[in-house]
């Protein structure tokens, strides 16, 4: 009983390594995995709706290296939910602080569905996302209501 007791914990941690590795090698992270842009995300969806604020709180991780030329870019399926800007420049980056990014989300469904955003980090010039976040909306309250 011991010996598979033993057995299955082996296999789970492995199992919880390898997904954690697979996670890490695509990106879909809200910690990055590379010490050149060690960067912490961090999101938070405010209100009932049918307009969400998210606030996105990006935190440069490192002990000395500022980061600049980073981008910030939402996938979202554009039949529910309207952003004022999908794509927009993050300032400078001090190492330390977390820097609160905000937009707002317009809900456009009437059916009280949602659906998940996509945030996703980049360094300009450059496709492969640094980390990325999936932010799972919640049911429009003022749609679902009516």
């Amino acid at each position: 009983m011991h010996q598979t007791f033993q057995t299955d914990l082996y296999l789970l941690r492995l199992r919880a390594a390898r997904a954690y590795v697979q996670a890490l090698e695509s990106s879909l992270s809200p910690v990055s995995a590379t010490a050149r842009e060690p960067l912490k995300l961090h999101a938070v969806v405010q209100g009932l709706g049918p307009t969400f604020k998210l606030t996105l709180h990006l935190q440069n991780t490192s002990t000395a290296r500022p980061i600049l030329g980073l981008l910030v870019c939402f996938l979202y399926e554009e039949a529910l939910y309207a952003l004022p800007r999908a794509f927009f420049k993050v300032p400078l980056l001090v190492p330390g602080l977390s820097y609160p990014l905000e937009t707002f989300v317009e809900s456009l469904s009437d059916k009280g569905i949602s659906d998940v955003i996509k945030v996703l980090v980049l360094r300009e010039g450059q496709s492969a996302p640094l980390l990325s976040a999936h932010i799972n909306m919640p049911v429009s309250e003022g749609l679902a209501a009516a």
